[in-house]
């Protein structure tokens, strides 16, 4: 048989390998494939008896590791084909890291190189070991030594001339990451008398097992570190029987898991699942936008769909935009299903990783949660599909394979026959108008679930409202928090920027501080005193002196969320007050900020946007917006809506509880749209005004649109081969029939002309369907450059930057 085999590299297409006699392979199957001097790990996408004689290299072996699924397979076939993405690439991100195969060379000594190594320092050494080149004999005896060969020049040549003589042998051991095990130990036969008299320790422990009945090597290693010795002894006389028991790395298996009776549903909740349990029990593939306001119990509605499709015989794939929001969701889902959760994301270390999706393969969970990659968990009979917040970018890859979760889970939903429910306050314009069209079914939930009402909207216009000199906080929001506080309860302020000051410059001459790899300005953070490029990660302390013109003039300009908290923390110095950002989020500190909210030991919580994450803070009743117009100036056509959706979900975090809840929102624009729709918790106005602007320039969802990146350290050679690439896209759109409606923007130098020490140009091209759409982007993709340029394509993107 001819096995065709994706590799997991950055190539175009998958290559034709001979299936070796012996070797059982099946289509999703994991291999180890030769491409060139080495070897890679790959996955079969097709099987074929030989059509003729060919001569083609045969696979090298199966990997030991569960294959990957026929439906994955097809789905990682439509995922290359609609976003251009090489297709071993895509197959690659439906193994998780932990669990991919490695490769590890071992060299022993044949029988005749143990005589020869035997024969080095012999004084009459045999000839054919007289003969050997001096590294040979080198080599031959570091190898008879048991120490590996050194990575020194000449060292593969004699490894070579070794291997020739028949002196060595070398084999590839290719091995994944199975489940961590533990050695148990219980009695076996009963000891001879005076059979341990001489050896008391072990006696010891041997009736340290009979006590116990069973027992971990772990355990008795903990109180004598010499244990295993005197185990493995007791174990080859027969007198203990060890057994290897697979400890699973679950980080949340020490987390309580705390039942709560299902709320009683609201007329909408149930209304909402009498849509959705009909089409649960067709068995079809059935897509549904669930749009409820903030606090309206989407999650309840997504547990009591689950609860109906595991009661089915099938399982549920839900998705999460963030991390910050998983832990949250986890506890409740737990809390509802138990040990049927398999929880999946980035923050979660590799082994911890590949055993969930161990878990999920063996089929020892029902339920995979997580982030964007989650959407690949290998789960069978797969019967609803949940992308909660599906509105938030944090779906979309922005490197590598520029896949973007929600779209990819409608299609997963669609080859399962399953139920795709998208849950959203604010859903996409894109979704908004699917649902308007019939594409999708529209849900809505238009109260809060505690039948309290939305929280007042106040909009402080900062033109009639002048700020206090150098500060940023109005008079109207700070007797709001000096209100909340003596009340008792708790404040969030938001501000889409971390840091101190966002900008360095100097007063003499004019010129910022900027980094020295990106076309963008530093921001200080005072609590590390570095400025900082957020970014690339570049970090240098702030200059005392300007480097263009040597004043000592500098002034640090701008706010972010850690100055916000320094002034917070002045003006009211007995609150207890919480920053939350990507500067305070690592490690634990995410988890502990989130649960001293909900626990009412914080006043005040300052953020970005993390804070808007679907949180549920029960003693939250005032949300100040400490700068509404943040990114809705950005040259994005997405900005608005950005600035609309951030806006609505931050307020939506007051009031949640008993307590009535109250909205601030500073701006300099208090007539634009997106605050005005906002005040009003008016999305439908919103989607209808954005996807009328839409519809006007031609943008998505009117159009399809394909933005392809063009790279490089060298800007002349960027521009040049931008220019290529637009050349040959318009040449492409000259041949398309004008209904697909098919153009060419650009090229232009991107919004952030130079990130990571490489300038970047761009082109978008547009289209009325997605097959015109990617005929333009693989002919822009068809020009060759210089090896140091580097053309990419983003199919759908979400951000024009």
């Amino acid at each position: 048989m001819i096995a065709r085999v994706a590799v997991f590299l950055p190539v175009e297409q998958p290559f034709d390998y001979l299936v070796p006699a012996g070797l059982a392979v099946e289509v999703g199957a994991r291999v180890w494939a030769p491409w060139g001097a080495r070897a890679v790990e790959g996955v079969v996408v097709g099987l074929d008896p030989p059509d003729a004689p060919a001569k083609l290299k045969p696979l090298s072996r199966r990997v030991d590791a569960p294959p990957v699924g026929r439906e994955l397979v097809a789905l990682a076939a439509w995922i290359a084909e609609y976003y251009l993405a090489p297709p071993g690439e895509v197959l690659r991100l439906m193994v998780p890291a932990g669990g991919r195969a490695r490769s590890r060379r071992t060299i022993s000594l044949t029988d005749e190189g143990k005589r020869a190594a035997s024969a080095l320092e012999a004084a009459l050494a045999p000839a054919s070991v007289a003969a050997l080149p001096s590294r040979e004999r080198a080599l031959l005896g570091v190898l008879a030594r048991g120490a590996p060969p050194p990575d020194a020049p000449g060292s593969a040549a004699a490894l070579r001339g070794l291997l020739e003589r028949g002196l060595i042998a070398i084999a590839e051991e290719v091995r994944t990451r199975g489940a961590r095990e533990e050695v148990w130990l219980s009695p076996g036969r009963a000891p001879t008398e005076n059979e341990l008299a001489r050896a008391p320790r072990r006696a010891e422990v041997l009736a340290e097992v009979a006590r116990a009945g069973t027992i971990s090597l772990e355990r008795l290693r903990s109180g004598d570190p010499r244990a295993p010795s005197h185990v493995r002894a007791l174990v080859e006389s027969g007198l203990l029987v060890e057994e290897r028991r697979a400890v699973e790395r679950d980080p949340f298996a020490a987390i309580p898991l705390v039942a709560s009776p299902p709320p009683t549903l609201t007329s909408a909740q149930a209304a909402a699942l009498a849509v959705i349990e009909p089409a649960l029990a067709r068995g079809a593939y059935a897509p549904f936008v669930l749009h409820g306001v903030t606090g309206s119990g989407k999650t309840e509605v997504y547990l009591r769909a689950i609860a109906v499709a595991l009661a089915q015989g099938k399982r549920a794939l839900v998705l999460v935009p963030e991390i910050s929001l998983t832990p949250q969701l986890a506890a409740r889902f737990r809390g509802r299903f138990g040990s049927q959760v398999a929880v999946l994301h980035s923050g979660l270390t590799d082994a911890e990783r590949a055993d969930a999706w161990r878990r999920i393969q063996t089929g020892e969970v029902a339920i995979a949660l997580g982030a964007r990659s989650a959407v690949f968990a290998p789960l069978e009979r797969l019967g609803i599909v949940v992308v909660d917040e599906e509105h938030d970018p944090s779906f979309k890859q922005q490197e590598g394979v520029r896949y973007h979760g929600r779209d990819v889970a409608l299609m997963r939903a669609r080859a399962a026959g399953a139920v795709a429910l998208l849950g959203s306050a604010t859903p996409s314009v894109e979704t908004y108008a699917a649902a308007k069209e019939g594409r999708l079914g529209l849900l809505e939930l238009p109260e809060r679930a505690t039948l309290r009402p939305l929280p007042s909207v106040e909009i402080i216009d900062l033109k009639q409202h002048k700020l206090p000199g150098g500060g940023f906080l109005s008079a109207p929001l700070v007797a709001a928090i000096d209100e909340t506080l003596r009340a008792g309860e708790q404040a969030i302020l938001f501000l889409n920027r971390r840091g101190f000051s966002t900008f360095i410059l100097c007063k003499s001459c004019g010129q910022p501080a900027r980094c020295r790899d990106c076309s963008v300005t530093l921001t200080w953070h005072r609590a590390s005193d570095r400025l900082r490029c957020h970014y690339c990660g570049f970090a240098t302390p702030p200059p005392k002196t300007c480097a263009s013109c040597g004043a000592q003039a500098i002034e640090r300009l701008g706010y972010g969320t850690e100055r916000v908290e320094a002034a917070v923390r002045e003006r009211f110095p007995d609150a207890r007050i919480e920053r939350l950002d990507r500067d305070t989020a690592q490690g634990a500190g995410l988890v502990r900020v989130l649960d001293a909210v909900r626990d009412g030991r914080v006043d005040v919580l300052i953020g970005t946007q993390m804070i808007t994450k679907g949180h549920d803070f029960p003693g939250v009743t005032l949300v100040g917006v400490v700068l509404a117009d943040q990114g809705m100036g950005l040259p994005d056509f997405r900005a608005v809506e950005r600035t609309f959706q951030l806006l609505e979900q931050v307020a939506g975090r007051a009031g949640r509880g008993e307590r009535p809840g109250r909205v601030l929102v500073q701006t300099y624009n208090a007539q634009h749209p997106a605050i005005a729709c906002a005040r009003d918790h008016a999305y439908h106005r919103f989607a209808e005004e954005e996807l009328a602007a839409r519809r006007e320039l031609g943008y998505p969802p009117s159009a399809r649109l394909a933005c392809v990146h063009v790279d490089g350290a060298d800007p002349l050679e960027v521009r040049k081969v931008a220019e290529a690439a637009a050349g040959a896209a318009r040449a492409a759109c000259a041949r398309a029939p004008e209904s697909v409606g098919a153009s060419v923007l650009g090229p232009a130098e991107a919004p952030l002309s130079r990130l990571k020490g490489r300038t970047r140009w761009q082109l978008f091209v547009k289209a009325q369907n997605a097959r015109a759409l990617r005929t333009l982007a693989r002919a822009a993709m068809t020009v060759t450059g210089p090896r140091t340029v580097r053309l990419s394509v983003d199919v759908d993107p979400i951000s024009t930057l």
